[in-house]
């Protein structure tokens, strides 16, 4: 919950820094891509969010991999305002926030849909259709393949969930039969 705010916090800041869509969606990728370098070496958040090391060290380090890993200077400056503030732990959830922040600003809502198997590029542009119908907003639609389903679709949209899956039917089927 408190990862959370501080995610929500930052990300508008950002998005209020930036002030353009498309510089947004940059960044956003670029924070990602710094998270995943992260994520692949807790020792380095640590050091990057320890009180251990000065922030002149920590802001070096920071500065060395942005250079190693090609980001833009918008990513270098957002990178060591939460370099000094020991915020890097929550780059991804701040990438996840922003990007929910341009995508509402364009008027477009995120959708997760988790299916069993891959789906071709019509099935995919069709659920996109029907969900921006029943929406009434554009979509952004982000694709899982979830083997569990058995088969149907399950889409997530700003908290609401529509689940069409097997798996889905067979767990309301096992409620009803349980409830009488």
């Amino acid at each position: 919950m408190a990862q959370d705010k501080v995610s929500q916090r930052y990300a508008k800041a950002i998005f209020d820094y930036l002030k353009d869509e498309a510089k947004a969606r940059t960044l956003i990728s670029e924070l990602k891509e710094f998270a995943f370098i992260l994520e692949g070496h807790k020792e380095l958040t640590f050091v990057l969010t320890s009180h251990v090391y000065s922030e002149a060290e920590r802001n070096l380090i920071v500065e060395d991999l942005v250079s190693r890993a090609k980001l833009s200077v918008e990513a270098k400056k957002v990178l060591l305002v939460l370099c000094v503030a020991k915020r890097l732990d929550h780059v991804a959830s701040i990438a996840e926030r922003l990007q929910l922040i341009v995508l509402e600003s364009a008027n477009v809502v995120s959708l997760n849909v988790e299916t069993a198997t891959n789906l071709e590029a019509n099935e995919k542009k069709k659920i996109e259709e029907k969900f921006r119908t029943i929406l009434g907003k554009k979509v952004e639609a982000r694709y899982k393949v979830d083997p569990t389903l058995i088969g149907g679709i399950k889409a997530t949209v700003g908290g609401r969930t529509y689940d069409g899956s097997l798996m889905g039917w067979l767990h309301s089927f096992e409620e009803n039969l349980i409830s009488g």
